[in-house]
Order: structure tokens, then sequence, then C-alpha cells
């Protein structure tokens, strides 16, 4: 990566929406389905929420309300030493009363209905909303692991895997143990040995996204996350009437399915798949005054055809120029 990272706050927009771990690869291929705008890629400043968040937002931004379903960013409490009503004029938790039990997230379309309250509530202000996918847990996939526990921000329990309450005999712990750093030094599993570590010696998948990787390898794991993209991007373009001025579409930061045996995402990597996201930019301003400019025109093009010719010659014209077949 070459290009300095970007800082959200530094860039001009009117509403900054967030999809949670989102590759810059997946998106280009895809949004074109749902969006129209400007795309470039642009590199985050975190590899993971927590990284982003604090390099992002390290002042007060009074003029920005944020929709937010991801626990990291919340009202309720400091978390990892970020509290969000500290920084934000205002913060909709969402996962507060939209946590889907059974999913284990946030469903995007309780994110776009929070975001349409939101933005009628609080005039004259910037929004950033933030969804949860494509971050696992996967929707469109049934595994026999849960999604992700209610968060817990007072216990800074935050998207905290599906194994939380597992129970592992003490003599299958250290051996846990044992090989993880054996394979951490000796790579044959790759470069995150834990989750086949875990498989190996029959313990639960240590996250959704694993449990989905062990279910159907790192096909079908890619095969989710790209379902899961589509389906947060279709829920964003059904928010998108209801928003104004400079729209931009990017993410926190990418993940990792599979490559160099590598899975899920953290703090502190430079690689681009974690770090290199989406920056696509729908300027309704801009294409309200083309449409109306457009419009302009081809109502003076009509009165030009119109004045002092005859019926044949105005049809011919007409043609000519494409408003009439």
């Amino acid at each position: 990566m070459h290009s300095p990272p970007t800082k959200v706050v530094d860039e001009k927009w009117d509403y900054l929406i967030v999809l949670d771990a989102c590759r810059y690869d997946y998106f280009e291929r895809v949004y074109r389905e749902y969006l129209e705008g400007d795309l470039r890629e642009i590199v985050s400043v975190g590899g993971s929420t927590v990284e982003w968040r604090d390099g992002s937002f390290p002042d007060v931004y009074d003029d920005i309300v944020y929709v937010s379903s991801n626990p990291y960013i919340n009202s309720v409490s400091s978390i990892k030493g970020f509290s969000g009503a500290d920084h934000f004029g205002r913060i909709y938790d969402v996962w507060v009363d939209c946590w889907d039990e059974k999913r284990g997230t946030v469903l995007p379309e309780n994110v776009t209905a929070a975001a349409v309250d939101a933005i009628a509530e609080n005039k004259n202000k910037r929004f950033i909303i933030h969804y949860l996918q494509p971050h696992a847990p996967y929707l469109g996939v049934e595994t026999d692991a849960r999604g992700f526990p209610m968060p817990d921000v007072e216990g800074d329990n935050v998207l905290a895997g599906v194994n939380a309450d597992e129970s592992v005999p003490p003599w299958k712990a250290s051996l846990f143990g044992l090989l993880t750093k054996v394979f951490y030094k000796v790579p044959l599993l790759g470069q995150n040995p834990t989750w086949k570590l875990r498989q190996m010696l029959g313990m639960e998948p240590a996250s959704p996204m694993d449990a989905v990787r062990r279910a159907g390898g790192d096909r079908a794991l890619r095969e989710a996350y790209e379902e899961n993209l589509r389906l947060v991007l279709a829920r964003v373009a059904e928010l998108l009437p209801y928003l104004r001025g400079r729209i931009v579409v990017t993410a926190d930061h990418g993940e990792y399915l599979g490559e160099e045996g590598r899975y899920s995402h953290w703090s502190g990597s430079d690689s681009p798949h974690l770090r290199v996201v989406p920056w696509l930019v729908i300027d309704k301003e801009r294409a309200e005054r083309d449409a109306a400019s457009e419009s302009r025109r081809r109502a003076a093009v009509r009165k030009q055809v119109y004045s002092g010719a005859d019926q044949k010659k105005i049809e011919d014209r007409l043609k000519d120029l494409g408003y009439i077949e």
C-alpha cells in the first residue's frame, strides 16, 4: 500500500455509510447491481473497528449523528477506552433494541429503519450509518453454530465469538494452548492455526466465520461473505431515497477469507486484505442539478424546433435528437 490512510472526518460528505469488514475487491465486483456512483479504493486507518474508530474520531464532533449497529461505537459505556457519547452529537444504539438473538447480529433492515428515524429527528446534521454486514455471521447460511451473543459493553465483551460458554476439559485446554504455540512457530496449518486446531480437537467453532469455514471450506466462506454484502447493499439502496447531498459508502476495515491461511481481521496489520476498502461517492445534489439542467436543455430544444417549422420538420428533428421514436 503506497497511499496514505484516509481520515474520514477530513473528507466531504453529508452521509457516511459504513459497511463493517467490507473489502474493496468484493465491493467493486457487485456494487453496480445496487448503487450508482464514483468508486475508488482508499486505505483505512485500521485493520479492525477499534483501530479505525480510534484513528478516525480523536476529537469531538457535535455535528455528527452516529447510527450504530456495532457496539464498539456506543453511548452506553466506554469500551476499550472510547466513550462514543464524548465524541458525537448523538448516537443511536441500534444494537441495544434490535439485536437479533437468533442470528446473533443486527439485521441490515433494522439499521435502515433506524437511520430513517434519525434523519427525521435531527436537522442540519451529518450522519454516520454503520451496518454490521458483510461482517459475520452470514445471514444466508444455516450452521449449527449460533451468531454472536448479545454484547455486554459493561463487561467489554463485544462480538466475542460463539465459544464463550464452551466447556473444555483442562487437559484439552492445555493441549490446545501448547499446540497453538507450536504451530504459530511452525505454520504447517497456515498463519492462523487456532481454528484448525480447535476442529482437530473436537472443540466448538471459534466464531460464526469459523463455523461456515468448517462446514464448507474457504469457497463456501467466500460465497457466504459475498451474499452478506449483497444483502446489506440491497438495504442501503432502500435508504438512498431518504438522503440528499453527498453520500459516501465505505468500510471501517476489510477481512481475511482464507488468504495465506488467515481469517477475520485485527489491529496493527498493513495487509491490503484488511486495509484497502471502498470509497463510493453518490452526489445526489450534482445528479439533481444535472437532471434539472438536462430538462431545461430539452425544453429549449423543443421550443427552438417548434418555432417557425412545419409538423414534418418538427417530428424529423425530434427523432434526430432522440426525443421521439
